[in-house]
């Protein structure tokens, strides 16, 4: 039972990854947020974070903020991948 919960969905997901992307002031907004790490603790910088998305106009949960950050980071491993694999579609883990 979702109790009325708004599942991601992809518009929301292409929404995060272009701010991620292109919105200079959350940039360095966490850029600045993540110098700031080493004094704090986890839980509040992932509320800190979670407050710079919800003033750009998104209405994310903690659990929603970190399963966006998820699939961002297996999109840049797979990206990275295929960066990295020549021509023919072989790594040389392949052989």
């Amino acid at each position: 039972m979702l109790f009325g919960r708004e599942k991601l969905n992809f518009a929301k997901t292409a929404r995060f990854n272009y701010e991620l992307d292109t919105n200079e002031g959350l940039k360095t907004a966490l850029k600045n947020l993540s110098l700031r790490r080493g004094e704090m603790s986890k839980g509040s910088y992932l509320t800190e974070m979670l407050a710079l998305f919800n003033r750009e106009g998104f209405d994310l949960s903690l659990k929603e903020l970190d399963m966006l950050l998820l699939l961002r980071k297996k999109t840049d491993q797979i990206l990275l991948e295929q960066t990295n694999k020549p021509c023919g579609g072989r790594t040389n883990d392949d052989e």
